[in-house]
């Protein structure tokens, strides 16, 4: 009997994913959610709860798209992917999505909804009616929108009235997708435009400073991002970009995989780059025998400060549930810049933790920033890393089977072994960092590369269903 074709093959997984799927949602009563369904916590809870199971079904889903479509055709889908950025952004400072939801479920018509945000009905209606065809929004009718599943994750919540009052303080105290888009759609998308003239004129090509990428041609200035969004002009940017990256605590799990409670009582948590210390008050919510600086540059660590009265963490009705012993010396801010050593600590700390950090310094940077940290670490101190690792399009099993969650689990057969588009978001990332800060998501050996450059050496790696990015746990070499 022969093998079964390409194509089958693609089909079986994706047959046998959904049934999976399905009957365990049928033992438990439970309906799998459709894109007509509200985006609610529980449905969202349901929908990651098979994220694992769903992984080879989205891989193979994608994957039978490319191979039936001719290679012309899904060319020029990739080739016109930036429009997709565009409509969205154009969506999004037309509060469109806020505009439905006030609007009902029977949908509101573009002369309505550009009634109240002031665009032109047939170019908005254009926009809306690509991203529904993309399953972004819903047309329910001629000209006629609603939201749907996706379209909801733009929605801050906030009533249109509100808004239109105050447009820059949209993206406050809600939900980071809305931000991230007006962010993406802005000095992203500028930023873009110029990847090809940094990446080859040899200037620029090769070099590894943060102030020769793309974003500085597009904007015409010498500054690293950064400092270029600390610009008085780019308060506005810089109050939006804050707001964006609460979009991304939801895919970088912190309680869970590294052992935090195996931490001796007292023990010191520095947060390298923390911002205004989020995450740091849920962890020092969840383990109260430890206690958590958040390292910023001084100005951000002085807002930081200043703001405990008024971020929603640190609000009079958080302290009312018996939280005020966060406050009460357990999470404290410091202004430190981490190209220079660390300041002196009578206890050396037991934990030095990056999130989302490391990726925006090329390894020469990245490598200063952990010297300094190796520098004032004890021999027990744990270098914990939260970031993306960039997978290989093709097998390299064995290199790390010694290092507990080096190796990562490899797609059956016929998919790509890194589960191609189902496991993307770190790509996306890759590539955005390129023009954003002239640098790039690293692979486990590109990481590596960097340990051993600055006196760590790799202890583990805790693994996550995607698109859940992991927890890399380093120790003094």
């Amino acid at each position: 009997m022969s093998s079964p074709s390409h194509l089958t093959a693609l089909l079986q997984i994706i047959s046998d994913g959904v049934n999976s799927i399905e009957a365990d949602c049928n033992s438990r009563n439970l309906q799998y959610p459709t894109l007509e369904d509200p985006l609610t916590p529980d449905s969202i809870a349901l929908q990651e709860g098979y994220a694992q199971d769903a992984l080879p079904v989205i891989a193979a889903a994608y994957q039978l798209m490319a191979t039936l479509m001719s290679p012309h055709s899904f060319y020029h889908k990739m080739i016109f992917a930036a429009d997709q950025t565009i409509a969205l952004g154009v969506a999004e400072a037309g509060h469109v999505a806020e505009i439905l939801r006030e609007g009902g479920p029977e949908g509101v018509h573009v002369s309505d909804i550009t009634a109240k945000n002031k665009m032109e009905p047939k170019r908005l209606a254009h926009c809306l009616r690509f991203l529904s065809s993309l399953h972004i929004f819903k047309e329910v009718s001629p000209d006629c929108f609603t939201n749907n599943r996706v379209s909801a994750t733009l929605d801050t919540g906030k009533p249109v009235s509100e808004i239109l009052l105050d447009p820059e303080a949209k993206y406050d105290n809600a939900p980071g997708f809305a931000a991230l888009t007006g962010s993406l759609a802005d000095e992203a998308l500028k930023a873009g435009s110029y990847v090809v003239d940094a990446l080859t004129d040899p200037k620029t090509s090769h070099s590894q400073e943060p102030r020769d990428g793309a974003h500085q041609r597009a904007f015409g200035v010498d500054l690293d991002l950064f400092s270029w969004y600390e610009m008085p002009e780019n308060a506005f940017r810089l109050r939006r970009f804050g707001n964006a990256m609460r979009s991304m605590q939801w895919s970088a799990p912190v309680t869970g995989g590294f052992d935090w409670a195996g931490l001796k009582e007292g023990s010191v948590v520095v947060d390298i780059g923390g911002g205004f210390g989020g995450l740091d008050v849920d962890l020092a919510k969840t383990f109260k025998h430890l206690k958590f600086v958040v390292q910023d540059r001084p100005q951000v660590a002085e807002e930081a400060t200043k703001a405990c009265t008024l971020y929603a963490p640190f609000s009079p009705m958080w302290r009312a549930q018996g939280n005020q012993d966060v406050l009460d010396g357990r999470v404290t801010f410091q202004g430190h810049d981490f190209f220079t050593p660390q300041p002196s600590s009578a206890t050396p700390p037991s934990v030095f933790f990056l999130r989302y950090v490391l990726h925006n310094w090329n390894d020469t940077h990245s490598i200063r920033i952990l010297k300094h940290l190796r520098a004032a670490a004890s021999p027990h101190t744990q270098l914990l890393i939260i970031g993306a690792l960039i997978a290989y399009n093709c097998p390299s099993e064995g290199k790390w089977k010694d290092v507990p969650g080096g190796e990562v689990v490899l797609a059956p057969e016929p998919l790509l072994p890194n589960f191609g588009i189902a496991c993307s978001d770190a790509s996306f990332m890759d590539i955005l960092l390129i023009h954003a800060t002239n640098t790039h998501e690293r692979t486990l050996d590109e990481l590596v590369a960097v340990f051993d450059a600055s006196g760590w050496k790799l202890k583990c790696v805790h693994r996550f269903p995607p698109p859940a990015i992991p927890q890399i746990v380093a120790v003094p070499a």
